[in-house]
């Protein structure tokens, strides 16, 4: 007897198995045109910021501002809004895969991709190698500063001076070459620890002298965006403080993820790491100290002052965390 053919769920509803359209989540109204507003005056701000410190004297407050460097400040915000509105769009693309978007979605989408049209095209890779070019320079010349006092630093603990080699292997370790990768390895692994801590020491300062000019700026595009904890009791009578915290970017970025059931994307940290590199530093030097011949005092200063930085470092870190009342339903249900 010829076999039946294979039974398939009756289509309902526009040809739909009751499995899939039982799978979709509820359509939640989500528009983008409120948030674009707000990053078009993000982006005012950016390129000609108000002043971002409040004192009695007007004097006095233009000065603190000028002090505050905003290299780079621009490109930041550019970067942020660039990145954020990738996230969006890729979550549209998602909605309307699944038909689960609300009607204006699609239009959504096209402000979405002219808006970031609008934005400066993004830098070349050169600018990303940049960074790397200047602390090996600047890792070169601190080394180069080093080793002018040879006679002071490189001796042992019997106050004879080290041997020629140990040099040539802090020499190898600040050179930062690619191609010397595993002596370099193996010097910070099984060398003197005294080499390793300057090594470090050197490595370390290098990436902070770097980066550190750019840290006012980062901070001023968290105030910008009103992340948690940017904006200070001093930053909030500030013209820039004040403005931001009037424009609300930051709660209307998490509204609209909310919306499209996204957790909102956690803040960079990259003050914090750049300040977190004075906790290498300062651990590099309590090391050294500590080391024959030891100066115990000073070395147990040093690792007590770098604790402290790192305890306040964790505390700033954890009010920058995502808190739970800001994850929508099923994102909590999934991660929970």
């Amino acid at each position: 007897m010829a076999q039946s053919p294979p039974q398939h769920e009756p289509a309902v509803a526009g040809g739909e198995a009751p499995a899939r359209r039982a799978n979709r989540r509820p359509v939640v109204q989500a528009d983008v045109d409120a948030l674009l507003c707000c990053y078009r005056e993000a982006l005012e701000l950016a390129a000609d910021p108000p002043p971002s410190r409040h004192t009695r004297f007007g004097p006095l407050t233009r000065l603190l501002c000028r002090t505050r460097p905003t290299w780079g400040l621009q490109r930041m915000v550019v970067e942020h809004i660039r990145g954020r509105i990738a996230l969006i769009d890729r979550r549209y693309c998602l909605r309307l895969a699944l038909g689960e978007d609300d009607p204006n979605d699609a239009e959504d989408r096209a402000a979405l991709e002219r808006f970031k049209s609008s934005l400066p095209p993004p830098r070349s890779r050169f600018w990303i190698a940049l960074p790397v070019l200047a602390v090996i320079t600047v890792s070169q010349v601190l080394l180069a500063l080093l080793l002018r006092s040879r006679g002071d630093v490189a001796t042992d603990s019997d106050g004879t001076r080290l041997p020629e080699k140990v040099i040539e292997d802090l020499t190898l370790v600040a050179d930062l070459n690619p191609a010397h990768f595993s002596e370099t390895l193996t010097t910070l692994l099984h060398g003197s620890p005294k080499v390793t801590a300057l090594a470090i020491g050197i490595l370390t300062l290098s990436v902070y002298v770097v980066w550190r000019p750019l840290v006012p700026a980062f901070q001023l595009k968290r105030v910008i965006f009103a992340m948690p904890r940017a904006i200070n009791t001093r930053a909030a009578r500030s013209d820039l403080g004040a403005r931001a915290q009037r424009l609300a970017l930051h709660d209307e970025e998490v509204a609209l993820f909310a919306a499209l059931g996204m957790r909102p994307p956690s803040d960079t940290a990259m003050d914090l790491w750049v300040k977190g590199a004075l906790v290498a530093i300062l651990a590099a030097l309590g090391a050294l100290m500590l080391m024959p011949p030891a100066d115990a005092e000073a070395g147990v200063f040093f690792i007590v002052i770098a604790l402290l930085r790192l305890a306040w470092l964790a505390r700033a870190w954890r009010g920058r965390t995502l808190r739970g009342d800001l994850v929508t339903p099923h994102v909590g249900t999934v991660h929970g």
